[in-house]
């Protein structure tokens, strides 16, 4: 018992709750009857779908199903009060993949009249395999191996010096430029379970996805916010605390 509530009591009462809030994140955009059924195909239920799903049918017999003198045919067990819970816990209080990836203020990135054999020389120093490119406080393109190497291969070896600027690269800097490379934007209310689940989409049809950059609106006419690497999804599980 909780206080004076059942098991029954309390577990409906939470399911209403989660119901109220799955209806405030879908609304106007949504294609199931059931707010419920239509968290379960959003790639952020996917670490509780099994237990959700599970709550959904114990709902479900509590609502539409009681015996002879009104009493509920099934009663929770602690355990489904403490899943639902944590279910709750996480629709509640989302991870959003902004906060976890590398914010706009740490983020290394290059200007026209940079040099690029600088900008190479910062990659390597700190870690970094792509560079946005900035113009105006907007994306323009990426700098990385790939957009050097695509570069060299149309310009020849040697079009590439001590005094080279980025902005000399242009050409080899947009976003549909890049061969095997791909970038995906997304807006800064993007999950991280919805980041992952990207690269692994992406994975599986090799596209080649090396980097998620996250905008307010997810497009790439915005101001940078943060952006995501595989490598981000791996440092960062999805259920750590």
């Amino acid at each position: 018992m909780y206080g004076m509530q059942s098991r029954a009591e309390m577990f409906l009462k939470m399911y209403r709750i989660l119901e109220g809030a799955l209806e405030k994140r879908y609304a106007g955009d949504r294609q199931s009857s059931s707010v419920v059924m239509e968290y379960l195909k959003d790639e952020d239920s996917e670490p509780y779908r099994y237990e959700l799903n599970l709550c959904r049918e114990i709902r479900n017999l509590l609502s539409h199903n009681a015996d002879e003198i009104g009493e509920p045919v099934v009663e929770p067990s602690e355990a489904v009060l403490a899943s639902l819970n944590e279910i709750l816990d996480h629709v509640m209080s989302p991870r959003y993949a902004i906060d976890c990836g590398t914010p706009h203020e740490k983020i290394l990135c290059a200007y026209a009249n940079d040099l690029a054999i600088e900008i190479m020389h910062r990659m390597a120093r700190q870690g970094y395999s792509h560079v946005p490119v900035m113009e105006k406080g907007r994306m323009t393109g990426v700098f990385s191996v790939g957009s050097l190497f695509a570069y060299l291969e149309k310009r020849g070896f040697d079009a590439l010096d001590n005094g080279t600027r980025i902005g000399q690269l242009k050409d080899a800097l947009d976003f549909d430029q890049h061969g095997a490379e791909k970038y995906l934007f997304m807006p800064q209310d993007a999950t991280i379970l919805q980041v992952r689940a990207a690269f692994e989409v992406r994975r599986e049809r090799n596209s080649g996805l090396r980097v998620v950059f996250i905008t307010r609106g997810g497009t790439k006419d915005e101001p940078l916010w943060a952006m995501r690497t595989p490598w981000d999804v791996l440092k960062n599980p999805v259920n750590a605390e």
